[in-house]
């Protein structure tokens, strides 16, 4: 079963991918649905930030000289 961390990495890859075959015209058919290249673009956003949400917090480590 895939975990919800996969399953939005999915999604983000059928709308790049939508994106890529469709490029250069200003709305997009996925899965039967027209939308927007604006709407394309707020939903790869959610999608990304959805993404780094599940992936967890992220620390970074520095030494001061």
């Amino acid at each position: 079963m895939a975990t919800r961390l996969e399953n939005l990495e999915t999604a983000r890859d059928v709308l790049a991918a939508a994106l890529a075959t469709n490029a250069g015209r200003p709305d997009y058919s996925i899965d039967g649905e027209t939308i927007t290249f604006s709407t394309l673009m707020d939903r790869m956003a959610k999608l990304d930030a959805m993404i780094a949400t599940a992936q967890g917090p992220v620390e970074y480590a520095s030494e001061a000289q």
